[in-house]
Order: C-alpha cells, then sequence, then structure tokens
C-alpha cells in the first residue's frame, strides 16, 4: 500500500488515508508528529495566526455593523435598523463607513437605506 501511494502522480483519497493511517501509526510508536517536522509546524502556525486575524477581522465589522444598526434604530426606527442590517451582512469596511455617514446626513430611513443601496450597486 505504501509502495503504491508513493508512487502516485496524485494522491487517491484512499492512499492519503493509508499514508495518514501509517504516519499516525509510526509517529505514536516513536513518540513524533506533524509538529516534529520544520515545514509542518511554520505552516501551521501561519495558517493558525491568519485564521486568527481573520477572526479578529470579521468580529471587528460584525460589532461595527450591530453599532451601525442600534444608532440607525435610535435615529430612524427598528425596520429601518433591519433593513440596514442585511444591507451590511457582508460589508467590507468601505461600506460600514459609508452607512456610518449616512447615518449622520440622511434625514429618513428610506433617504439611508435607499444611499446604502446605491452606494452598494456602483462601487462594490
Amino acid at each position: 500500500e505504501i509502495h503504491a501511494g508513493l508512487n502516485e502522480w496524485t494522491l487517491s483519497e484512499q492512499t492519503s488515508a493509508v499514508l495518514e493511517r501509517v504516519g499516525t501509526v509510526l509517529g505514536e510508536r516513536e513518540g513524533t508528529g506533524p509538529d516534529d517536522d520544520p515545514l509542518l509546524r511554520s505552516h501551521r502556525r501561519r495558517e493558525f495566526e491568519r485564521g486568527v486575524e481573520h477572526g479578529i477581522e470579521r468580529g471587528v465589522a460584525r460589532g461595527r455593523m450591530e453599532e451601525l444598526c442600534r444608532l440607525a434604530a435610535l435615529k430612524f426606527d427598528e425596520d429601518t435598523a433591519r433593513q440596514l442590517a442585511a444591507l451590511l451582512e457582508s460589508a467590507g469596511p468601505d461600506r460600514l463607513a459609508r452607512a456610518g455617514s449616512g447615518i449622520i446626513e440622511c434625514r429618513t430611513g428610506p433617504e439611508l437605506l435607499d444611499l446604502v443601496a446605491g452606494q452598494d450597486a456602483r462601487r462594490e
């Protein structure tokens, strides 16, 4: 099995499972694991850090969106806030900033929603 797996040009799912099983058994027997390999260790660390950064960015954006919706509810009404939340669900920083400016500058909820939706269609 191992010989066939090491000679495949493209690893099949079945061969990959065999190699993983054998590697796990050998690692347990010798007291080693994937993090003992410097390349795998650095790759895992880099991907972990990238994931943490992405999670922080998403959390910050989510917090901004929730705060903007609270402000929209205070200035306009709950319905406007719910509709704004839908428009900002996957918003980037620029769209969030435009929505914030719109809450300050717009006089009505529909005007705010039109501004955010209109700019979404033109710029994003």
